[in-house]
């Protein structure tokens, strides 16, 4: 595909629109997202996982905000829809939260996207590597209370999983600022820019930037100019669709290799799915490099059938 027929095919997001009681700002947010070219917003509720057993801590999804014909008169000319997308962000600190962010609550899948704010190196190790979300989120305004691994970070791209970098925060403070660069640039060193989705978290209207300014600060961040774009485009589309698909059946594609060793016999290796080889992925990330296969071994066959 040529990169103008991308550009076109473009559907610029911002999942990350901060929810708050105050109808009118959040409307005015909203309108000016639409006036920079952005089809789809995210509206974003934070929460914080209780750990008493049954406590009611997650709300239900907001409601869309109501605008005007004339604000949505662009999207009707040109056959469109803007999308206004729910989102729940959930900030884990223990294991006990971690259980309560369950994709199975009736009242979490209710919201389109999933995120977690992991406030610790477990919790990110695990949202990364077992914990059923969309998003990554980390606290970028201030130094990062861990150091980020490779590994964690290979799986959750592995999965499908999306880290975040909002910029807003930088705009709002020269101080913020430096942390939000020096923590994007970071996670670029170990992301290489793939799986990144660049949000505003603005919490007023003047705070938003264009889909094309934000890519901008996407290189400033470390990534090149078509990584950049993706994180307001395609990435976030991907996301979405990790979460329409989150939960569901996965069908698994098993392969049998065959090998002609001997005349007349026809022996079958199975060979593990893409979603269970934890060996290609170990290798890759760097473990379990003690445990590999003596040079020369022979595939194990599990089946033989002879030939009449």
């Amino acid at each position: 595909m040529r990169n103008s027929e991308k550009n076109k095919m473009a559907r610029f997001c911002d999942f990350n629109v901060p929810y708050s009681e105050n109808t009118e700002n959040l409307r005015q947010i909203v309108e000016m997202a639409i006036k920079l070219g952005y089809e789809s917003v995210a509206l974003n509720c934070t929460v914080t996982p209780g750990t008493t057993k049954g406590q009611a801590v997650v709300p239900p999804p907001p409601k869309p905000v109501e605008l005007s014909e004339a604000t949505l008169a662009p999207f009707m000319v040109q056959g469109k829809a803007f999308q206004q997308l729910t989102r729940l962000t959930a900030i884990i600190e223990t294991h006990e939260q971690k259980y309560k962010v369950n994709p199975n609550n009736s009242t979490i899948t209710a919201y389109d996207i999933l995120a977690v704010q992991p406030l610790n190196l477990k919790m990110f190790e695990a949202a990364c590597k077992e914990l059923e979300v969309d998003i990554i989120s980390l606290d970028m305004t201030q130094k990062l209370p861990f150091f980020l691994r490779l590994t964690p970070i290979k799986r959750a791209i592995a999965r499908g999983v999306h880290f975040e970098i909002v910029y807003a925060p930088a705009i709002r403070d020269s101080t913020l600022r430096r942390y939000v660069i020096s923590n994007a640039t970071d996670l670029m060193t170990f992301c290489k820019g793939k799986n990144i989705v660049l949000s505003s978290q603005a919490e007023k209207a003047i705070e938003l930037r264009g889909p094309h300014d934000v890519a901008n600060l996407g290189v400033l961040f470390g990534m090149n100019q078509a990584q950049a774009k993706d994180a307001v485009s395609i990435n976030c589309r991907s996301a979405l669709l990790h979460a329409e698909t989150r939960g569901s059946a996965v069908g698994v594609i098993s392969i049998e290799r065959i090998m002609k060793q001997t005349p007349g016999v026809i022996s079958v290796e199975r060979i593990p799915s893409a979603s269970t080889d934890k060996r290609a992925l170990e290798k890759d990330s760097g473990e379990g490099q003690d445990r590999e296969d003596p040079p020369g071994k022979k595939p194990k066959l599990v089946a033989k059938k002879k030939i009449k």
